[in-house]
């Protein structure tokens, strides 16, 4: 079991400490019951406690798992480089912790693009994905020199904000609107300076690992998916967000399985400010007549 002087012990339901394969553990939170299981995935930078609202309303009807990954909140770090298959691969050791009859991963931005690298494998039995407001390699604003840029400045400036204990206040507004004390444990835990390397580790390969994803991209067949998009401005601005759902629009198009959903209340972070499409949207892939 997780310590319950963990910022945040107990927030999202049962806590679990899941064992990898190569001696670290990563803190899940599972609420609800059933034979039927979703295992939710974050975006980058960011503790999987952020979920709360998404799991309040699933765990009436399913089992529900968030967590976080290597080196954010209670998740131990991890010295191999941070890879979609990499983090493909602690998801599917926090899935196994679980046993279930059925399955659908739900990825958030940068998640996104983890639970399709998973679902590619085919190594996992899914009734469904969802993909929220996703990482898009088919956003061609991620591949300028630009943008580049600015990952690599990023990435290198997250580390000594956490140890100035500046990177805390800076990402208050990526949580507003999450109630407390949720929002101050999701602050704590992706503000440490292990959570700083671990999101800088993410970074430093986000560029080059949707690049590969757009020269290869991820086999789902007719795999069930929902890709859900934002629709209102980001603070980055409208033009971006435009990009961003003409890219979700495609991706929905490319894929024989996937429907394209609008939220209209939400930018980017859909699972503070819509909770209950996720949700629903997630439901309907249990129910093969909905599909």
């Amino acid at each position: 079991m997780v310590s319950p002087t963990i910022p945040g012990a107990g927030l999202l339901g049962e806590e679990r400490a899941i064992p990898t394969a190569d001696g670290r553990t990563l803190r899940a939170m599972v609420s609800g019951d059933g034979p039927d299981l979703v295992v939710l995935e974050a975006g980058l930078g960011i503790s999987g406690m952020y979920w709360g609202p998404v799991v309040d309303v699933l765990a009436t009807s399913v089992r529900v798992v968030a967590y976080e990954r290597a080196g954010y909140g209670a998740s131990d770090p991890s010295t191999q480089p941070r890879t979609l298959a990499r983090l493909a691969d602690d998801l599917r050791t926090v899935i196994d912790a679980f046993p279930h009859e059925r399955l659908v991963l739900v990825g958030h931005s940068w998640g996104g693009p983890i639970v399709r690298t998973l679902a590619a494998l085919r190594g996992v039995s899914l009734e469904g994905i969802v993909l929220v407001d996703p990482s898009d390699e088919n956003a061609a604003l991620y591949f300028a020199p630009m943008v580049k840029r600015h990952f690599a400045a990023q990435a290198a400036t997250l580390v000594p904000l956490a140890g100035l204990r500046l990177l805390g206040p800076l990402s208050r507004a990526t949580t507003n609107g999450l109630p407390e004390p949720r929002r101050s444990a999701v602050i704590a835990a992706s503000s440490s300076v292990a959570a700083a390397r671990a999101a800088a580790a993410e970074q430093r390969l986000f560029i080059d690992e949707l690049r590969a994803l757009k020269g290869t991209p991820s086999a789902l067949g007719d795999l069930p998916i929902r890709v859900i998009s934002g629709q209102l401005a980001d603070p980055f601005g409208a033009k971006i967000r435009v990009a961003l759902d003409r890219a979700h629009r495609q991706t929905a198009e490319q894929n024989a399985g996937a429907v394209y959903v609008a939220a209209h209340e939400s930018a980017h972070m859909i699972p503070l400010t819509e909770p209950g499409l996720i949700a629903s949207e997630t439901i309907a892939l249990f129910t093969p007549s909905a599909r």
